[in-house]
């Protein structure tokens, strides 16, 4: 077994579940607090799970196959979910539609980020410290969703820059979306190694 190629599997699956808790926090934001609560909670048990394995990679250095096959279980749900979400990505219709989906993957890119940094900590240093070099970068990023996500649910102008960053931002994701059953193979394909 490969540690460190499981562990990527974990972030990238990890970034996925982050995604998909974003995007449903957004659009309960977006909607006057209209949350999908049923599916939030789903979410969000994942992520503890996958938080708590983290541990193992501290103490073991690699997955056991009680560990492997709950990462593979939520590995599935989390596909089946994706699909869901890529659905609303190709099917967004309005501005709010696009932005749930923008601050969705924004979040995610940051947590796989941040996930890699911490990789390279425990594998490859070198990888820490090119991925570290990336931090304001995906700061800034999440702090302009931020600030367009607020505007909108305060009902305040956001300038036509902000709306055209968030429309790039939502055509190169729907153009991606394309690749998460890909994503998905790769993350089982890892956390197995």
């Amino acid at each position: 077994m490969n540690a460190a190629i499981q562990y990527n599997g974990l972030v990238l699956l990890y970034g996925y579940l982050q995604r998909l808790y974003v995007h449903e926090r957004t659009k309960g934001l977006l909607d006057n607090g209209a949350f999908n609560v049923e599916k939030i909670d789903i979410i969000t048990q994942h992520l503890k799970k996958i938080h708590d394995i983290t541990d193992v990679f501290d103490n073991n250095k690699k997955l056991d196959e009680t560990n492997q096959a709950l990462l593979l279980d939520i590995a599935n749900v989390c596909s089946e979910m994706s699909d869901e979400y890529k659905n609303e990505i190709l099917n967004s219709k309005t501005f709010k539609d696009e932005l749930a989906v923008v601050a969705s993957t924004i979040y995610a890119e940051e947590h796989i980020n941040n996930g890699i940094i911490k990789m390279g900590e425990l594998f490859n240093p070198e990888i820490q410290d090119r991925f570290m070099q990336q931090i304001l970068y995906y700061r800034n990023r999440v702090a302009l969703v931020n600030a367009v996500v607020q505007k909108e649910t305060e009902g305040k102008e956001i300038s036509e820059k902000e709306k055209e960053q968030i429309k790039n931002w939502y055509v190169e994701t729907s153009q991606t979306s394309s690749y998460m059953k890909k994503d998905f193979d790769s993350i089982k394909e890892y956390i197995q190694s």
